[in-house]
C-alpha cells in the first residue's frame, strides 16, 4: 500500500508541475457564433511558453500559428515556426513592452522604421530563419481573423508576428 501511495504522489507531482512548464503560449482568439465548427488551423498545436521563449504580450490572443513541421517538411530545416497574436492595445504600448523584454544585452536589435525586433542582425529579419517580433497595425481584416468574434475584431489595434526558434 505504501508503494501505491508513493506512485500516486509521484504521478500527481509530475502532472501538477508538468502542467506549469507546458503552459500554452496564449489563448486562441474568440470565434464568432457563425464560425465553422472545424477550422483546420485551430487543430495545430499551440506552442508552449517554453518552446517560444519570447514573451506573449499580456492580454493578446492567437489568430494563427504555423503548420506543424510534418505539414511543412520541405522547409523543416529552413523556415522557423511562427505564432501571430492580436491585441486591442495600442501598437506603441506593445513596442514599449517588447523594448523592455527584448534587449540588446540579450542579443535583440530593434528597427524603429519597421517596428521589428530581430535576434541578431536586423538585415536578416525577413528571411524566416531568425527569431523576430514584428508589430503591425491591425484593423481586423486579415484573413486569419475571418471567423473571429466581431466584437473583438472591431477593437483590435495591433498584430504581433513572432517567429521563434523552438527550444529543445
Amino acid at each position: 500500500m505504501k508503494d501505491f501511495k508513493k506512485i500516486i504522489l509521484i504521478l500527481v507531482t509530475i502532472l501538477f508541475f508538468g502542467g506549469f512548464t507546458q503552459a500554452q503560449y496564449a489563448p486562441w482568439a474568440k470565434l464568432s457564433s457563425n464560425a465553422p465548427k472545424d477550422i483546420s488551423s485551430r487543430k495545430y498545436l499551440v506552442p508552449t511558453k517554453d518552446e517560444v521563449g519570447i514573451p506573449a504580450y499580456p492580454g493578446a490572443v492567437i489568430s494563427s500559428v504555423s503548420a506543424p513541421s510534418t505539414d511543412t517538411t520541405k522547409y523543416k530545416q529552413e523556415v522557423l515556426p511562427f505564432v501571430i497574436l492580436v491585441s486591442t492595445d495600442n501598437p506603441n504600448n506593445v513596442v514599449a513592452f517588447y523594448k523592455r523584454n527584448l534587449t540588446k544585452n540579450s542579443g535583440w536589435n530593434y528597427n524603429e522604421e519597421f517596428r521589428t525586433f530581430v535576434k541578431g542582425k536586423t538585415g536578416t529579419a525577413l528571411t524566416g530563419f531568425v527569431p523576430t517580433v514584428s508589430i503591425r497595425d491591425e484593423d481586423g481584416e486579415n484573413f486569419d481573423l475571418v471567423y473571429v468574434d466581431q466584437g473583438l475584431k472591431n477593437r483590435l489595434k495591433t498584430r504581433i508576428e513572432i517567429t521563434y526558434k523552438p527550444s529543445k
